[in-house]
């Protein structure tokens, strides 16, 4: 139902609910009989919970003259036109304290009227928790995770793959973060699943993801220590190394970019150690995924950052036709992205991958254009991933870019 025609029915039910009839004089101090959705064919399904922002109507009597509604002490706005001696209609605030806020809150709707109050027992729930990121999901053992989402309240306890159940992690008031250490999940693979009192969700992608058959690239060659080899490299582009104490955090060899002294809109890539080229990878997906949403999947990699990055675009592409503008710097408020030095596992979905479009100039722009619907749109015949990265500039020339990448991998995600 849009706006407009909500606003239209809403009189049309308070009017059914209420049979426009005007006030019936005060007989007494109010009271709260019921709490039921506003819906003329559900005003008999009555509760006494409900999740914020619910819109609910209120059934009593004495109600008339309502000067304040308040859900665990928080006062809600209402307005006087839908409270009649008999009802109120009002939407549970946003913000209404939860037992996740304060484990000792009331539990009470509470109405002060001109003639008296009163209260009626009601639960604010809490939604159910989600998880927007992680910040390295290849993590070491014993390296500090940081899990960002939301409702992150109440956790009984985080499962890990091979289930690992950890306990001890520490959230912040507000539910948008739980740190802890990654424990040791030897070779397993798999999707991390908080477990709270509220609701149970699990990431969007699995948890030490470096050597399965989701990667396109993890820089270990065979032979080489670390990690199971999944190769896939061109051999040329980027410093592949595997010095631990350059880029601490990591299993096996990655890619340095490393580079300084490029001038404005230089799209020259090749040159300067400013791209990453893979072979094609048939091993990854069959044909039968050509005709998948692209929105299902994701492009994962872990990057760190040795020095500030601070201008300049990492085209990464798909295919022929198909590129995402990867510049996190541009979403800093200082416009600044940096790790400090520690990987950080970025997504991005297959479905922002867009083709080329024109500029105001005329020029041909890569990933500016139509984002990918399917997963044909970006995999060769039969499945087939052809996935490489470089580097350019626009406006602003780049003194200097160091930064590594590792672990490129395609994972479902929906």
């Amino acid at each position: 139902m849009t706006k407009y025609n909500f606003l239209l029915f809403l009189p049309v039910v308070f009017c059914l609910l209420l049979s426009c009839s005007k006030d019936h004089e005060v007989s007494g101090p109010p009271v709260i009989n019921a709490v039921s959705l506003l819906d003329s064919t559900k005003t008999d399904s009555t509760f006494a919970r409900a999740l914020p922002g619910t819109l609910i109507l209120i059934t009593g009597e004495n109600l008339g003259g309502a000067v304040t509604v308040s859900f665990n002490g928080q006062s809600a706005y209402f307005n006087p036109t839908y409270n009649t001696s008999t009802h109120i209609i009002m939407t549970i605030p946003s913000n209404s304290p939860t037992e996740a806020t304060d484990p000792n809150v009331p539990n009470k709707i509470r109405i002060v009227t001109t003639h008296g109050e009163t209260a009626y027992s009601f639960v604010i729930d809490i939604p159910p928790p989600a998880i927007w990121a992680i910040s390295n999901e290849n993590a070491m053992p014993g390296d500090s995770l940081i899990i960002r989402g939301a409702n992150l309240w109440l956790i009984e306890k985080l499962v890990f793959p091979g289930g690992r159940e950890v306990t001890d992690f520490t959230g912040n008031a507000t539910g948008s973060r739980v740190g802890l250490l990654m424990p040791d999940l030897g070779s397993d693979t798999g999707r991390l699943v908080i477990v709270a009192k509220y609701g149970t969700t699990r990431s969007d992608g699995p948890l030490n993801d470096h050597q399965s058959g989701d990667v396109i690239s993890n820089l270990t060659n065979a032979g080489e220590t670390g990690e199971d080899p999944v190769f896939n490299w061109g051999w040329w582009g980027a410093n592949r190394t595997s010095d631990a104490t350059l880029f601490p955090g990591t299993r096996g060899a990655y890619l340095q970019n490393i580079f300084g002294g490029v001038g404005a809109k230089d799209a020259a890539w090749w040159n300067g150690n400013r791209s990453g080229n893979f072979s094609d990878v048939s091993t990854i997906f069959t044909a039968a995924v050509m005709s998948e949403q692209a929105s299902n999947y994701a492009l994962k990699f872990e990057i760190n950052t040795k020095e500030p990055w601070t201008a300049g675009v990492n085209v990464l592409r798909l295919g022929d036709n198909y590129a995402y503008r990867y510049m996190p710097w541009a979403d800093e408020t200082n416009k600044t992205f940096d790790t400090g030095n520690t990987w950080e596992t970025v997504t991005v979905l297959l479905s922002d991958f867009k083709t080329v479009a024109k500029d105001a100039d005329g020029n041909d722009v890569e990933g500016t254009g139509a984002g990918a619907m399917t997963m044909g749109n970006l995999l060769k015949t039969g499945g087939v991933v052809a996935f490489g990265y470089r580097f350019i500039t626009e406006a602003t020339p780049v003194d200097v870019y160091n930064a590594a990448y590792d672990n490129f991998r395609i994972v479902k995600v929906k």
